[in-house]
């Protein structure tokens, strides 16, 4: 090989040689970064499942400063900044990762939390449905069912129940098969003031795990919601008997059933009888606020109407006399009114008497 060639060949050699050394020197490097990146992340995280956000904080920032290019950090950084309340920097953070990520599930989520903490349910359910139909790393059914349970409950905690409702229905499908997420669901049906939807998940429960004495516990409230007080006294005994502590609630079944005066075959000195209780509950509630609007005349009226001898048969008019009488005492107590020990029961047949 003539000496020019050789020298050339002999430089290449060292160039590739250097080049590979800085290469692998690099490379080493950024394993390294990656490796402190990857150790801050998982003492962040640590922090802040042990209750430090402000700690985890610190050492989440050190992460992402690492490893920028990692969504994970950024994400784990805003779940701690929303945690120690450094809402407008988780915000910022966020915004970065859903401009490059609009559709990342997970974004979307903690979004949706941030606006929950500034006080815009509206804007967080447009971003929680952005997360229940976003893309999520690993199951991603379960993922969606998780946040659409998030959801449900804050719709429950600002009394949104069309938009509860709304919620409930996918989900109860989606979970039909997870008691644990079936028994939430059956629970916000109630709250939601759909008991017959609540009934009817109670009852897959139930069908699902005949032990359980709280489905039977569930169900006989939403049994009471519907003035089913049979049902309900059926289901609160279920309960009693598989060790739930129901027995106050089975007396208040027991008690419905011989104060409602709706059933057909109640003779009319039956419901007569019924009916005149009723109106000396309500007559004893309103007593106990004499400052309500109209209370002295209607107390008047309603002493006077018990009082009164009953001449000649008792006719059902007679009786729908009476708990008209009893629907307008009920109605006219002011909304500072002390309860008494059968306002429940009362309240139960009024709602019914209303339908």
């Amino acid at each position: 090989m003539p000496p020019r060639i050789g020298l050339i060949a002999s430089v290449l050699a060292s160039a590739a040689a250097l080049w590979t050394a800085d290469l692998f020197l690099a490379r080493t490097e950024r394993a390294e970064v990656r490796a402190e990146a990857r150790h801050a992340a998982e003492q962040g995280g640590q922090l802040l499942a042990s209750g430090h956000p402000a700690e985890a904080v610190e050492a989440l920032r050190k992460a992402q400063a690492l490893d920028r290019g990692n969504t994970g950090y950024a994400l784990q950084l805003a779940e701690a900044l929303l945690a120690a309340g450094k809402l407008d920097e988780a915000g910022t953070t966020l915004a970065a990762v859903l401009e490059a990520s609009p559709n990342d599930g997970r974004a979307n989520l903690l979004e949706a939390r941030l606006m929950v903490r500034r006080g815009e349910p509206n804007q967080a359910e447009a971003y929680y449905h952005r997360a229940i139909f976003g893309i999520w790393p690993g199951n991603s059914q379960v993922q969606r069912i998780r946040v659409r349970l998030e959801l449900a409950n804050l719709l429950a905690s600002i009394k949104s129940n069309q938009e509860l409702i709304a919620e409930l229905i996918p989900l109860e499908d989606e979970a039909r098969r997870d008691p644990a997420v079936l028994g939430q669901v059956a629970h916000l049906y109630a709250a939601a003031g759909a008991p017959d939807r609540a009934v009817a998940a109670y009852r897959a429960l139930i069908r699902q795990d005949p032990g359980d004495a709280r489905n039977y516990a569930g169900l006989g409230e939403a049994e009471l919601a519907l003035g089913n007080y049979r049902e309900a006294q059926s289901a609160f005994q279920n309960a009693v008997r598989r060790g739930a502590d129901a027995g106050p609630r089975l007396e208040l079944a027991a008690r419905l059933l011989n104060l409602d005066p709706t059933p057909r075959s109640l003779t009319t000195a039956a419901k007569f009888a019924r009916a005149t209780e009723i109106l000396e509950m309500a007559r004893d509630a309103l007593a106990r606020c004499p400052a309500a609007p109209g209370a002295p005349k209607l107390l008047a009226g309603a002493d006077a109407a018990l009082a009164a001898k009953i001449r000649g048969p008792v006719t059902n008019e007679m009786a729908e006399a009476r708990l008209a009488a009893a629907q307008t005492l009920w109605e006219s107590r002011g909304p500072g009114c002390p309860a008494g020990p059968g306002d429940e029961a009362l309240s139960l047949i009024m709602k019914k008497l209303a339908e």
